[in-house]
């Protein structure tokens, strides 16, 4: 008999398989509405930022291949290149560091009220630090790493408060091909930089609006002939026919197609915006008594969709339903 049992858990346990889904990430801190037009620039004036700046006299040396200008402007150019792409505000402009190269006194241009004069934006956003950890280092555990250290000032017309600051610290992860084209410092490693300079402006694209990040759930798989035509449906995101299967299913007399019926009801719940009734279906205790891998499963599933029912919540005040 507890061989049976064994045998019957870790079959749910194998059934599991994971989809990949979409879903729109709130952000920590939100652009005011009223911003329809966006002027980016890249200053990189590291006394804005004293405590980053610290940081990387310590942890980070100087390498003018790494630091160069045509890499913090790749930078902008990736945030810029997001935030058109996300179509969030109406007109995004990229001064690059067109600021810098101007024949004007420098520190009158660095007042806000004169670039809001000059670009007609509604909000000003400045990469002030950018540098590169000197190299890519191999770690224990087979990875090739170097980390990346940035500070944005955002500034809003017409906002008497002091302007926001975000500080970045992100670590890279590159190809063994790419970390032997920078160790030997050749015609590739500059382009590979510059990539990795893109994606940094874009992942603080991620910080400043809402945006679409691909995640994965997880579902049970069974061979029952009804169950595998509802995972074709879930596939192919049909998620009201995959529903309507699952839900027969649930009253299954096979407890343990039954428990795996209800698990995927929660999926489809989530996939229609139905959190609460989601967790209901997790709540259910078919089959648990005899599989605790199920319902820590269950358990971890109802923490996902908590959370998510919170990252919703935001969503709704920064961007309406």
């Amino acid at each position: 008999m507890l061989a049976l049992i064994s045998l019957t858990s870790c079959k749910l346990t194998d059934s599991l398989k994971t989809i990949r889904i979409e879903i729109m990430k709130p952000v920590d801190f939100a652009i005011p509405e009223n911003v329809k037009t966006v002027a980016i620039f890249k200053r990189d004036f590291k006394n804005y930022t004293r405590s980053v700046d610290d940081l990387c006299k310590s942890n980070f040396v100087c390498d003018t291949m790494l630091n160069s200008e045509e890499l913090s402007n790749c930078c902008v150019d990736g945030l810029t290149s997001f935030l058109e792409k996300e179509n969030y505000f109406q007109k995004v402009n990229n001064y690059r560091d067109s600021m810098n190269s101007r024949p004007e006194d420098p520190y009158l241009m660095l007042k806000s009220s004169d670039l809001f004069n000059i670009t007609q934006a509604d909000a000003l956003i400045f990469l002030d630090l950018f540098q590169f950890e000197n190299g890519v280092y191999s770690f224990f555990d087979g990875t090739f790493r170097t980390r990346a250290v940035l500070s944005w000032t955002i500034t809003y017309r017409g906002n008497t408060s002091s302007p926001t600051i975000y500080n970045q610290i992100d670590t890279l992860f590159f190809s063994k091909s790419q970390f032997k084209d920078i160790q030997q410092k050749n015609r590739h490693s500059q382009q590979i930089y510059k990539e990795a300079s893109n994606h940094l402006g874009k992942c603080f694209g991620t910080k400043i609006i809402p945006s679409w990040v691909p995640v994965e759930r997880i579902y049970y798989q069974s061979k029952n002939p009804e169950m595998l035509k509802a995972e074709k449906y879930a596939i192919s995101k049909d998620w009201l026919k995959a529903g309507e299967i699952w839900n027969r299913q649930t009253k299954n007399k096979n407890e343990e197609i039954a428990a795996k019926a209800c698990y995927n009801m929660a999926l489809v719940c989530e996939m229609e915006g139905k959190y609460d009734l989601a967790i209901e279906w997790l709540n259910h205790k078919v089959f648990t008594k005899y599989n605790e891998p199920y319902e820590v499963n269950c358990e971890q599933y109802i923490r996902v969709l908590t959370l998510r029912k919170y990252e919703i919540e935001k969503l709704e005040k920064q961007i309406g339903n």
